[in-house]
């Protein structure tokens, strides 16, 4: 028969077992971090910065701001489909699955992009509303830009895409040549807050990110890094529109400052780890808040 150990003995047992435990743990962790820290030296995660504008913008001719717009409007696209593992959401190796993180950021940069072309294209790009659309950004919103994300193979939402941006590309040689039109008016920019702070982009968001304590970890990620995607379309296209037009924002320089400083957050947003209970989404719901009340100050302030 076994003799008891003596109470110190034991403590040492439970000791000894609980640094094991604790060490396992923080090499998890460690392990998990560099991972993560190994991965995004691949490919970014965090994106600090809007799409530069160059200085002096607004003393540009009509021609040059648009091109200058349209470039902020799919900027993201662009680096999307140029990135390292290419269009994520239908890619056979590297899909939603197993990078679901970036592959939901293209679903929302997706959305987004395809909301402002509808913008640029059918209010912008036109002077006037009995004004015919440029064939080029026509073609390029409602066949390649319309095209399911998620469509693998007929057609195939990459090369769809990639089609639509070379009709961009096109529309913007119009600009050049005098063939193409563009003519940003106040109530132009008024419409375009209106879009932004509006249910198909900024409210949409929130609408993703509430009840996030009835969601599960794997879906409550996913939402988040949507609502990420659009954010950067956004602030790239609320950060280039500002620029171009000074004169038209006058007097909203702190509610600019404040809604960039709310979706720089989110642009940068990239957690360790994600739950229903810790980096659950709350703090992006917050800033995403905040931003669109800022926005909706700025748009009220527009003079028509």
């Amino acid at each position: 028969m076994a003799l008891p150990l003596p109470f110190m003995a034991k403590l040492r047992i439970i000791a000894k077992t609980l640094v094991v435990q604790c060490c396992i743990f923080v090499g998890l962790i460690v392990l998990i971090w560099g991972l993560q820290r190994g991965y995004a030296l691949v490919d970014r995660t965090t994106f600090p910065d809007p799409v530069p504008v160059p200085a002096e913008a607004s003393k540009l001719d009509e021609a040059q701001k648009g091109k200058l717009l349209v470039d902020a409007i799919t900027h993201q696209m662009r680096y999307e489909l140029d990135s390292v593992f290419g269009w994520t959401f239908n890619d056979v190796l590297f899909n939603r699955f197993l990078l679901d993180n970036r592959a939901y950021r293209q679903y929302g940069v997706f959305h987004a992009t395809k909301a402002l072309m509808d913008l640029y294209s059918v209010t912008i790009a036109k002077l006037g509303t009995n004004d015919k659309e440029s064939p080029f950004l026509y073609q390029a919103r409602m066949n390649g830009f319309s095209i399911d994300p998620r469509s693998f193979m007929f057609p195939s939402a990459e090369g769809s895409y990639e089609k639509a941006l070379k009709l961009v590309d096109k529309y913007k040689a119009s600009l050049d040549d005098g063939t193409g039109r563009f003519n940003c008016r106040n109530d132009d920019i008024h419409a375009a807050f209106s879009l932004v702070v509006g249910e198909h982009l900024l409210g949409y968001a929130i609408g993703l990110l509430e009840n996030v304590s009835d969601e599960p970890f794997y879906t409550l990620d996913n939402h988040i890094y949507e609502v990420q995607g659009i954010v950067l379309v956004v602030r790239d296209f609320i950060s280039t529109l500002a620029q171009l037009y000074p004169e038209t924002l006058q007097n909203t320089d702190k509610d600019l400052a404040a809604a960039m400083r709310y979706l720089d957050a989110i642009c940068t947003y990239d957690p360790l780890i994600i739950t229903s209970t810790f980096n659950c989404g709350e703090v992006i719901l917050a800033d995403l808040t905040f931003a669109k009340a800022r926005l909706e100050d700025i748009r009220n302030s527009i003079r028509m």
